[in-house]
């Protein structure tokens, strides 16, 4: 019987493990370091200028393909241990019966990738300091970082596009930038859960981390089509139709996709879960 107590508190408790992780504390001083060297350029801007920037940088850091692959592969790194079972787990699943387990195991990896992002943004925020004001619009920092060559002249290497200010509002670009990234780092979340159910740790490891690179062969390609089969494009909100004219996947194209997929791959770990015996694996 399914029983949301349980499910939440299994979810809770994997979420309780991860201060406990020194993986943790390496892909977070990773990330730090990433984002230091992409966001700080645009904070030195701004002082320069003395005009704050406004808060909305997240929705940029996906359209720059080197730095996508390495957030994306910030996941596959959170996720790489999946599914999960320490020394603990098989006590938890024999109280707690393998359904509510496996749900428990489902949110957290729904919950841990929003939590990832989340805190990328607040990152990308804190990094702005103290050159920051908050608008509802992109402010003259971003809008002169997107129209002119301001950018090679103070060495800000994240690309500010102009096209996505055209298309989308500030609010708009953060809620819809922060869904995609979330239902693709929750895809590859589920990915590495399957593969590694089914396989070995390796192989969710490697089809994960070869889905991050196809985005970056498709941006170097060139081509329209492949984007409709590269599932971390779609976070890149470039790479997405807002306006159903062109080959690029359509926004309801890639959301439906992600959410069919994510529930795809749901099916197979109930699946797999009831024939599989409950093995506990090393940490990583």
């Amino acid at each position: 019987m399914v029983k949301i107590n349980i499910i939440a508190h299994c979810c809770a408790q994997n979420l309780r493990k991860l201060p406990a992780n020194p993986r943790c504390y390496v892909l977070g001083l990773f990330l730090i370091g990433v984002l230091a060297e992409y966001i700080l350029p645009i904070s030195n801007f701004s002082h320069i200028v003395q005009i704050p920037a406004t808060p909305w940088v997240f929705p940029y850091l996906a359209l720059d393909p080197r730095l996508l692959a390495l957030i994306m592969l910030g996941i596959v790194f959170l996720f790489c241990d999946a599914p999960f079972i320490d020394s603990h787990q098989p006590y938890v699943i024999i109280r707690s019966g393998k359904k509510n387990w496996l749900l428990g195991q489902i949110a957290y990896i729904i919950v841990a990738s929003a939590i990832y992002f989340m805190l990328i943004f607040l990152v990308s925020v804190l990094f702005l300091l103290p050159n920051i004001t908050f608008s509802s619009e992109w402010g003259k920092v971003l809008g002169t970082l997107g129209i002119t060559d301001a950018g090679n002249q103070f060495n800000v290497p994240l690309g500010i596009s102009y096209a996505l200010q055209l298309n989308y509002s500030p609010i708009a670009a953060m809620a819809w930038s922060l869904l995609m990234a979330w239902l693709v780092g929750t895809f590859l979340g589920l990915l590495i859960f399957v593969l590694n159910m089914r396989f070995t740790r390796e192989i969710g490891v490697v089809v994960s981390t070869a889905l991050v690179f196809l985005q970056y062969f498709c941006f170097e390609a060139g081509g329209f089509l492949l984007y409709s089969f590269s599932p971390v494009s779609w976070a890149n909100l470039n790479m997405l139709d807002t306006t159903y004219t062109s080959a690029l996947p359509s926004v309801t194209y890639a959301v439906s996709a992600l959410i069919s997929l994510s529930l795809i791959l749901i099916l197979l770990t109930a699946l797999l879960m009831r024939k599989k015996d409950i093995d506990v694996l090393p940490p990583v």
